[in-house]
């Protein structure tokens, strides 16, 4: 397993991606004081998203084009689903708000070959989520 995003298993039959970028914010009030600097006051935890590019090449191989679809069903629910790699890392649960999608090396019948694409993710949860280290069979953390 490389990824997983609730019970949709990222690997080389569904989706294969080779990358991920997060970006997490944090948010500050700022208050503007007579001749000087303004001040700043830590108000909580910001935004945290995620970005998967990915590539379905499926007469390679490589992923599959109903994914796409079963990715867009978990979407149109709404819901938040656990984002966990391979290695047990968990990153909490996230919403998907995008997916783009670029068809290629179009065959003679209108079948793409090639499907490029990003799906993007916001997470939902407010930390009450368990985000410890993975802790293998034999006690070491990961």
């Amino acid at each position: 397993m490389l990824l997983a995003l609730g019970q949709f298993v990222f690997s080389v039959d569904t989706m294969t991606y080779s990358e991920l970028q997060r970006s997490r914010s944090w948010s500050y009030a700022s208050n503007s004081i007579a001749q000087g600097r303004d001040q700043h006051q830590y108000t909580g935890v910001g935004e945290e998203t995620v970005t998967i590019p990915f590539l379905i090449y499926q007469s390679h191989g490589f992923g599959n084009r109903q994914s796409i679809d079963d990715l867009s069903e978990m979407a149109d629910s709404g819901s938040g689903y656990v984002l966990i790699d391979g290695s047990g890392y968990l990153y909490g649960v996230f919403a998907i708000t995008a997916i783009d999608e670029t068809r290629s090396h179009i065959t003679n019948r209108g079948v793409a070959r090639k499907i490029d694409g990003t799906m993007k993710l916001m997470r939902v949860d407010d930390d009450r989520i368990q985000t410890d280290k993975a802790v293998t069979t034999d006690g070491q953390e990961v």
